[in-house]
């Protein structure tokens, strides 16, 4: 497949809005979520649990459960046969095309998303057979080629072995040989490191990177880990309460936030509070309060309850994303200035 190169993006949000029927009322999980993923490029979406990250990634490939659906906006995939085509509202056959060849995912945890009765070597050749109509040898010699290249030794021997056979960071090699196996044009990494030792994150990341690099993939990766946004992501993206709050290039992001949410997320890193000598070692800082509802939204801005700079009118009305500096920045606040 590989990815677009006439630089238009690979993957455009587009006021994208999901809800869920729940007992106690519609909860609008995603609100006017818009943005681009450039072929090579990896976008970072962060924020708190439950701020959409994952909701805005399942989205994609119309994963959501049966509760949720979208109810506006737009997600124009390129790079499939030559020509885009709108995943919100494609009829389910053109979905199952494009699940697995044009856009892969990385699920947060391997051992719920590989299927136990089946061994690792026969779950990658199913998709190589089915979207690129190989033998069952020729898909086997495939994954086993697959297997040594995202790093796993004797690749012969672990195509005969069941999921739960495999090291944690095993299993995760193995999803994402599996996820590449088609040479997609987008790969979407949800949470993919958030069970490993650091060690092991670090050697899935500088795996994803080689992938990309010599691929020319583009790369949703969802974290609410902001320490690993500078190891992996070329611009980030931080959600709060289903909405876009700020985005930017990661660099400048993480250098100067332009939101008090991303500046709170920041303040939260241990690394950044932990000092040599552990005689002044002190309680690290939280967020005060507690997210917005998501069923009764407030009128103006999600974040004002919690924010430490908010005025009157940041209560009043929705506030829109806009440019801070340049187009490139984004801030969804009406002091952005003042940070």
């Amino acid at each position: 497949m590989g990815a677009v190169t006439d630089g238009a993006p690979v993957l455009s949000l587009e006021g994208l809005c999901v809800q869920f029927a729940a007992e106690h009322g519609l909860v609008r999980a995603l609100k006017d979520v818009s943005f681009d993923i450039g072929a090579g490029e990896t976008v970072a979406l962060v924020g708190e649990s439950g701020s959409g990250k994952s909701v805005t990634s399942l989205s994609v490939l119309r994963l959501l459960p049966p509760s949720g659906r979208i109810t506006g906006g737009r997600i124009l995939f390129r790079g499939w046969r030559g020509e885009a085509i709108d995943l919100a509202c494609a009829p389910e056959a053109s979905l199952r095309a494009v699940r697995g060849a044009g856009v892969s995912m990385i699920f947060q945890e391997p051992m719920s998303a590989l299927n136990p009765a089946f061994t690792v070597g026969a779950q990658i050749a199913e998709t190589i057979e089915l979207h690129q109509r190989t033998s069952r040898a020729e898909a086997l010699g495939r994954a086993e080629t697959l297997l040594a290249k995202v790093g796993i030794a004797e690749s012969a021997r672990r195509l005969g072995q069941y999921p739960h056979q495999l090291s944690g960071g095993m299993r995760q090699r193995v999803m994402i040989a599996m996820a590449v196996a088609c040479r997609p044009a987008l790969l979407i990494a949800d949470e993919p490191t958030t069970a490993l030792d650091v060690t092991t994150q670090a050697q899935v990341l500088a795996l994803l990177r080689a992938l990309q690099a010599e691929t020319g993939l583009g790369v949703l990766f969802v974290t609410h880990n902001l320490a690993l946004v500078p190891m992996i992501a070329d611009r980030v993206v931080v959600m709060y309460a289903g909405e876009i709050v700020e985005a930017g290039r990661a660099a400048e992001v993480l250098a100067a936030p332009k939101h008090p949410y991303t500046r709170a997320l920041l303040e939260c890193l241990p690394a950044r509070h932990l000092p040599r000598d552990r005689t002044a070692w002190r309680p690290l800082p939280t967020i005060e309060g507690a997210p917005a509802d998501l069923v009764d939204r407030p009128a103006g801005c999600a974040f004002a309850g919690r924010c430490p700079i908010a005025v009157r009118e940041c209560r009043l009305e929705a506030i829109r994303l806009r440019p801070v500096g340049d187009d490139a920045r984004l801030s969804r606040c009406l002091r952005a200035e003042l940070l």
